[in-house]
This record gives C-alpha cells, sequence and structure tokens, in this order.
C-alpha cells in the first residue's frame, strides 16, 4: 500500500498547523465550557484540530494505491464447426447423438480443472455449445483470427478446433495462424469421413448478371464427377420447367472435372430464374448439390450509341471497333448530309467526331441533345474550339493559333468518375502520342480530368480527356487526335485491342448511365440467399431535393402464393432503413409506400431468395488442414472417435498452468467510503460532547 498526492505531501505538517491554529483560537474564548473539565476540552480541541486537518489534506488530492495478486486459471477456447457439410454424409446419425454426448463430456471434465469458452462458427463465430448442424458457410481462418484477437493476452491454455477441414470462405487456415500466439497450441478433432464417396456435383456456374432479350449469353457450368467412372450424366439447364439447354456428360475418370459452355436466349425482359440441373444416381451420397440455381435479369434492348461524323478518319473506325466488341452496345454511324439522322431522343449516348463544320450542323446537332439529355463524347474538335467555348461546356480553350502540340497522356491518381483496368492503365502510360489544340486552357469547377497533357518530359496542367457537366447532360472531351494509334499499338505491343476498348467502353459507360433524381428511392438486393437478412434502405427528398426524416415509410412484401407481409422502416438520422428478416426460397414482390405533401409516392420491386449451396459442394473432408493447424502449433490431431482422449492430454501439458498476476489499483481518497465515515464519527462526537456538557 502507498500514499502519494497531485500536490506534494511536504505541505501536510501545515495541514496540521492550520487545524491546531483554528481548533485553539475556537475554543480559547469558548465561555460555555470554562467548567467543563480539562481533559474534555482537550478532547474537544483534538478532535476539531483533526477534522480541519483532514479535510485540508484531503485538498492536497491524496491517492491510496494498493496491489494484489490474481489468480488466473488457464482458457481452454472449444470452437466447433456447426455447418450443414457435416450432417451431409452417411454418418450423420452418428454427429446427432453419440458425438453430441461426447461432446459435452469433454466440456464437463475440463470445467472442473479449466475456464471453458465454447463458440460455434459457420460463416461468423457465435458463443454457443449447441450443435445445430445448420450454418450454410465455413470460415475456419475467420473463426481462427477472431478468437486470436478475442483472447489477445489473456491465459489461453489451448484452442480445440473440430472441424471436417472443409471451407468455403476467407483464406488458407494455416496462414491464418501467422499471428497466433506461439504458446497457444490447437487440438484439432477431425470430423466427417476422407473417403470420396460418389456424388455429381455442380461445382460453379459462371453467368452474366445482366442479358439482352432475344441475344444469347453464355453460361459456363463446372461439373465434378466422383466415383462415376463410365457413366453418362445428363446436363440440363432449366428456365423454370422448361428445358432451354441439353448435353451429356461423360466421366471419363474416377474423378472428372469438367467445364461446359452453354448459350441460351432469354425472350421476356424481368428476373429470370434458372436450374442448372445435373442427372442424379441412386448410390450418390448426396442430391443437393446436383442443382444450382441462379438469376439474370433480362433487359429490353441493348445501349445504342449514335455516332455522327462529317468526313472520313481512322478514329472514327477505332471507337466504333471498341464500341461493336461490347455486347451490351449496338452502335449506329451517320454521316452528315448524307445519312439521315434518327431522333436523338432514342439514343442513350452521342458521338460527335471530327466535325469540321462544327459552327453549323454539329453545334445544332449538339444543342438539341443537350437539350433533350442525351449525353456526348466530342472528339477531334481542335476545328470546332469557337463553338464549342460558345457552348459552355465546362472547358474552353483559347488564344488558339491553328497550331497543335504532340502530347502524351499523363494519369490523373485523384479520378474517381470511373475506373479503369490494369491493362488500360498500362496502355495510356505507354501509349503513342496524339496531336492537342495549343492554347489557354480554362477548365470550370465540374470538370473531372482523367488524363492531362504531356509534353515530352515536361508536365502541364492541360487537359487531355476530361469530362463535365452542362444544363445536368454529361460531357466527356478527348482534346487529342490520333486514338487509332493507341488502338493499333495496344495490338501490337500490348498483343490484343482489349485494352483500348475497354478504355472507350469506361467512357461510355459512365456517360450513358442515367442517373435519374427521385423524390422517393428505394433500394435492396435483388438476389439473396437463404441465410442472409433481406434488408431495404429508403430516401425521401423534398422539391429541393433535401432529405426529408421522420416520415412513415411502409412496406408490404408478397410472395408468390399472395401472402402479404408488412413492415415500417426506422428513422436513421435523413434515411430509412428496414431488416425484414430471413424469408423461405422463393421470389418475392414489395411495395413501398409513403404520404408527403398531400401526395402518396410509391415503389415497386422483386427479389429472389435462393439456396445458398456451398456447403453441399463439397462431401469430401479433408484433414489434412486440420493436421497442419496442430503440428504448426505444438497441438495434436484426433479422430471423432477418439475425441475424449483429448481431456488427458490437456491434463498433461504440463504449459498449460495458471498465471498470477499483480493487480495494481489507484483511488482518490475522497472516492473512499471509509474516508466519510471517519470524517463523520469526529465531526459528530464532537458535536454530541458539546451538545452533552454544554449548551451549544
Amino acid at each position: 500500500m502507498h500514499i502519494f498526492a497531485e500536490y506534494t505531501l511536504w505541505l501536510l505538517p501545515i495541514c496540521v498547523i492550520i487545524g491546531v491554529g483554528l481548533a485553539l483560537f475556537l475554543y480559547y474564548k469558548e465561555t460555555k465550557l470554562k467548567d467543563a473539565p480539562l481533559w474534555l476540552r482537550r478532547l474537544l480541541i483534538g478532535l476539531r484540530a483533526f477534522a480541519i486537518s483532514f479535510v485540508l489534506f484531503l485538498l492536497l488530492g491524496p491517492f491510496l494505491e494498493m496491489k494484489r495478486q490474481k489468480i488466473e486459471k488457464p482458457t481452454i477456447v472449444f470452437l466447433h464447426d456447426n455447418s450443414a457439410s457435416l450432417v451431409q454424409q452417411k454418418d450423420s446419425s452418428f454427429y446427432q447423438t453419440k458425438y453430441k454426448e461426447s461432446y459435452q463430456r469433454i466440456i464437463s471434465e475440463l470445467q472442473n480443472a479449466y475456464q471453458v469458452a465454447t463458440y460455434t462458427f459457420g460463416a461468423d463465430v457465435i458463443a454457443s455449445d449447441s450443435l445445430t448442424y445448420t450454418e450454410q458457410e465455413t470460415n475456419i481462418s475467420g473463426a481462427l483470427q477472431d478468437i486470436s484477437t478475442r483472447y489477445y493476452n489473456q491465459n489461453i491454455g489451448a484452442v480445440i478446433l473440430a472441424s471436417d477441414g472443409i471451407y468455403n470462405k476467407g483464406e488458407n487456415p494455416k496462414y491464418a495462424i501467422k499471428d497466433f500466439p506461439s504458446a497457444m497450441p490447437i487440438y484439432t478433432i477431425a470430423l466427417g469421413d476422407t473417403v470420396q464417396e460418389c456424388d455429381n456435383v455442380i461445382a460453379k456456374v459462371l453467368h452474366n448478371q445482366i442479358a439482352f432479350r432475344g441475344n444469347p449469353f453464355a453460361i459456363k457450368v463446372s461439373v465434378e464427377s466422383h466415383a462415376l467412372k463410365g457413366n453418362v450424366s445428363k446436363l440440363r439447364i432449366l428456365d423454370g420447367k422448361t428445358v432451354v439447354f441439353e448435353t451429356s456428360v461423360r466421366s471419363e475418370q474416377e474423378h472428372t472435372y469438367k467445364t461446359i459452355d452453354c448459350k441460351i436466349q432469354a425472350s421476356e425482359i424481368g428476373q429470370k430464374i434458372y436450374t442448372v440441373e445435373i442427372e442424379h444416381f441412386d448410390q450418390e451420397i448426396s442430391e443437393k448439390n446436383n442443382s444450382y440455381t441462379f438469376a439474370v435479369d433480362v433487359l429490353e434492348s441493348r445501349q445504342k450509341i449514335l455516332l455522327v461524323y462529317d468526313a472520313v478518319h481512322p478514329d472514327i473506325a477505332a471507337v466504333r471497333r471498341a464500341i461493336e466488341n461490347n455486347k451490351n452496345y449496338e452502335c449506329s454511324i451517320v454521316k452528315v448530309g448524307k445519312d439521315k439522322l434518327p431522333p436523338l431522343q432514342e439514343c442513350n449516348c452521342l458521338i460527335l467526331c471530327g466535325m469540321k463544320d462544327f459552327s453549323v450542323q454539329g453545334k445544332h446537332i449538339l444543342s438539341e441533345a443537350i437539350q433533350i439529355g442525351i449525353p456526348c463524347l466530342l472528339l477531334n474538335v481542335g476545328n470546332s474550339l469557337q463553338a464549342l467555348n460558345e457552348l459552355h461546356l465546362g472547358m474552353e480553350i483559347s488564344n488558339f493559333r491553328n497550331s497543335f502540340d504532340e502530347v502524351k497522356p499523363r494519369l490523373e491518381s485523384d479520378f474517381s468518375l470511373f475506373s479503369l483496368d490494369e491493362a488500360s492503365k498500362t496502355l495510356l502510360s505507354q501509349a503513342p502520342p496524339l496531336f492537342a489544340p495549343y492554347g489557354t486552357y480554362n477548365t470550370g469547377v465540374l470538370c473531372r480530368t482523367l488524363c492531362y497533357q504531356q509534353i515530352g518530359s515536361v508536365d502541364t496542367e492541360r487537359p487531355l480527356i476530361t469530362f463535365s457537366e452542362t444544363q445536368g447532360v454529361k460531357i466527356g472531351l478527348v482534346l487529342g487526335e490520333g486514338l487509332w494509334r493507341w488502338r493499333l499499338y495496344a495490338q501490337k505491343e500490348l498483343g490484343d485491342f482489349e485494352p483500348f476498348d475497354s478504355f472507350v467502353n469506361k467512357m461510355l459507360a459512365y456517360l450513358a448511365l442515367t442517373e435519374k433524381r427521385e423524390f422517393f428511392v428505394v433500394s435492396g438486393e435483388q438476389i439473396v440467399f437463404d441465410n442472409q437478412d433481406v434488408t431495404f434502405s429508403a430516401e425521401l427528398y423534398d422539391k429541393s431535393y433535401e432529405a426529408v426524416p421522420n416520415q412513415e415509410i411502409t412496406l408490404v412484401i408478397t410472395n408468390e402464393n399472395g401472402k402479404e407481409y408488412p413492415f415500417i422502416f426506422s428513422a436513421k438520422d435523413n434515411f430509412y432503413a428496414l431488416n425484414a428478416g430471413k424469408f423461405p426460397l422463393g421470389k418475392y414482390g414489395y411495395k413501398a409506400s409513403v404520404t408527403y405533401d398531400n401526395s402518396v409516392l410509391t415503389k415497386k420491386g422483386s427479389f429472389l431468395v435462393m439456396p445458398m449451396q456451398l456447403e453441399a459442394q463439397q462431401t469430401r473432408a479433408n484433414h489434412s488442414v486440420l493436421s497442419d493447424l496442430s503440428e504448426q502449433t505444438g497441438g495434436k490431431m484426433y479422430l471423432a472417435k477418439d475425441c475424449e482422449s483429448i481431456v488427458n492430454d490437456l491434463q498433461e501439458n504440463k504449459n498449460i498452468v495458471s498465471v498470477a498476476h499483480s493487480i495494481r489499483s489507484r483511488n482518490l481518497f475522497v472516492d473512499l467510503p471509509l474516508i466519510l465515515i471517519i470524517i463523520l464519527l469526529y465531526t459528530s462526537a464532537e458535536w454530541f460532547l458539546r451538545k452533552y456538557y454544554a449548551t451549544y
């Protein structure tokens, strides 16, 4: 125990002197106690002197520091896999009955000597000892990292990990323990069967999220066949109950892995649900992994890009080829003065290239496009700068003397309107120069520049490729001529046109994206797995597009049978959120409504609840993962039938011991209840004696 103060304790004698002095002064002329015994007067002076001195001592801010020892028993963390893969095997009844009894006995015996913390895990870690085998994902590495974080700097004797070693989320577990304390061994209990049973598996399905009506789209189906050598299986893709694709898959080996390329076509717009099925044989261990369901949003048509020019130029061909290689775009080309210009309102984006007579025809086309809200991309505008300056597109070039600089692109690292892939960035960093107008460049506040001009080795702040807005319409400007050189360079030096094509399509994707502002916005995931909650967010704005808080927004979810599930959004600041919980498999529609400013605003949509099939993809236990974990950390692996022997091995491990901790605590004297009691006792005693021996 140690006493120290906020101010020096050398002031303590002064506190005593002041206390004694005040006590003598108060009792020096006290006439009521003149006949009292001498011992009483001295006692009263002492009580008053102590009370005053003690109060003054407390003003020094004294602390009481105490030290005590705490014995911490070692903690055994029992981390158990609770995923569905454990009961998708022939011995599933064992894990539902006898193994659960062994599991509880291990916990009970360990609790006699250690602190035991029990957790189950699938996608996340849960503090529980209840085994339900219902988790649809397995993240072993995440579970180990979670335990390492929770018990950092604590006396962990060992971690018991019970699993079949199958993981379908997170990294390889052996890399997850690199930050594990060296004195924390992992004892593993190997569950499941390492013998691969007969099984046909839809291992993976790759598909586009979006397709266009009437246009074929590709699907890649990966199939695994185990212990089915010589068998031929039928693979089908179904739209509801209609077979839209069918082929045969032959298993040449005991373990066969094949990828089948499929093409199907959607004839209706909206969300389409497809099921991939492979034939099931009676001897298979599981039927759940013989099918896979996915959804595709079928849109009305491809986006229409209109390219307008007045003179032949190789840049036109380069841009046109890039657009035509993207199946999401439909490109129409019009020569001014020769071809009829289609209605601009039917286009998603307008490209104007090399308009020498821009002041007459090109200016009229561009003005009309901006007026009806069509985004525009302008190429080779060096001969039309005066007209462009008059249109106020966010970029103006003055002092132009009909001269051009040979410039290379310099990427802007902070550009955020869209991102380029690494191949496109490589192309732009190495591409041959373009010819850009020489002059004084003035950019508006809405300009966002993708590339600046680099003249030789000199970096300039003159934009080469920039994006702006005028009257709420997106405008893109490529201020250099010679894009065709970039496309040829990509093919010659990088081996593919793709880097250039991707660069052009990224610009168009940004420009053609319609961002219509609405007063009432509701958003939610269109595809939800059966182990996930269905969530929505909503935003409500007034006519000035200021967020409107604290309104009652209702949402009704309807299943395929017409049953309704009503909900109310929760207000969060200026936004609204709703967690509707989990829903059974199927397709659902929803309608959100809010009454504001004497009008009812509604939003409709749909979502699909699909089965999470990750746990059915693998039926063969992976005990090598568990063995590696135990070996790397100094633990040991046990089979499920021998799991109870882990208790004796832990008790014999001499490194698992209790730890003594010295705990130091500091408390202000004024915070201690005893101090208040002492002051009350002394002052009460003085008051009582004065009251008893004299009239006070």
